[in-house]
C-alpha cells in the first residue's frame, strides 16, 4: 500500500490528498474543493447555461466525491475522475429539464421517425411524451447523451463534442447510430396514430 500511495502521489499532485479523504480527512477534502470548485462551476455553466443549474452541478459533484473517493484507486489522475463525476451530474441535470419540456422536445424526436413532418403531434400529448420517454430512456447511455444534447438542447456537433469529451466524428457516428435506433423503436407507433390507433410496442 506505501509503494502504491507513493507512485499515486509522483504521478498526480491531488492523489495524497485523494488518499486522506478516503481516510476521512475533511480537511483534505476542503483542499480538493478550493482547489477545483471555480473550474467544476465553469465546466457546469458550459454544458446548462446556468448558474443555478451550475451551482447545483458543483454540489451534486462533491457529494459524489464524498460518496465514491474510497473507490478512486489512481488508475487516472484525481482530476479526470472528478470531471467524469461532474459531466454526469450535468448530464442528469439537463435530463431532467428536459423532463419536463416533454411536449415541446417530443415532436423533434418525431420528427427523426417521420423527416416529412406526416406525423403532427395534435393527439394525446401526455400518450406521446409516455412513449417517448421510454425509449430515449432505453437507448444506450452514449446514444443518449448525443441525443439529449444534439436533438433536446439544440446544441452543435462541436459544442456536443467539447460537453462529452469525444471527437466530433464520434458525435455524428453516435447520433446516427442513436437516430436509427429511435427510428426502429417509434415506428411502430407512429404508424398507430398515422391509423388513429396506438401501436404497443414490443
Amino acid at each position: 500500500m506505501r509503494l502504491k500511495w507513493v507512485n499515486e502521489t509522483m504521478l498526480d499532485p491531488d492523489a495524497h490528498l485523494a488518499a486522506r479523504c478516503r481516510n476521512g480527512d475533511n480537511a483534505a477534502l476542503e483542499l480538493l474543493f478550493r482547489r477545483y470548485v471555480d473550474r467544476v462551476w465553469r465546466y457546469g455553466w458550459s454544458v446548462t447555461r446556468s448558474r443555478d443549474a451550475a451551482e447545483e452541478v458543483v454540489q451534486e459533484t462533491f457529494l459524489r466525491v464524498v460518496k465514491s473517493v474510497g473507490g478512486f484507486e489512481g488508475r487516472s489522475t484525481f482530476a479526470t475522475w472528478l470531471f467524469a463525476l461532474t459531466r454526469s451530474a450535468a448530464m442528469e441535470w439537463l435530463r431532467r429539464k428536459h423532463q419536463d419540456q416533454q411536449r415541446r422536445t417530443d415532436p423533434a424526436i418525431l420528427r427523426l421517425v417521420t423527416p416529412d413532418d406526416q406525423y403532427e403531434a395534435e393527439g394525446d400529448a401526455k400518450e406521446s411524451s409516455d412513449v417517448v420517454r421510454r425509449v430515449v430512456a432505453e437507448l444506450p447511455g452514449a446514444q443518449r447523451d448525443a441525443v439529449v444534447l444534439c436533438e433536446l438542447v439544440g446544441m452543435s456537433i462541436a459544442d456536443a463534442a467539447n460537453v462529452l469529451g469525444w471527437g466530433k466524428s464520434r458525435v455524428k457516428v453516435t447520433l446516427f447510430r442513436a437516430r436509427r435506433r429511435l427510428r426502429e423503436k417509434l415506428r411502430g407507433y407512429v404508424a398507430g396514430v398515422s391509423e388513429g390507433k396506438y401501436a404497443e410496442e414490443t
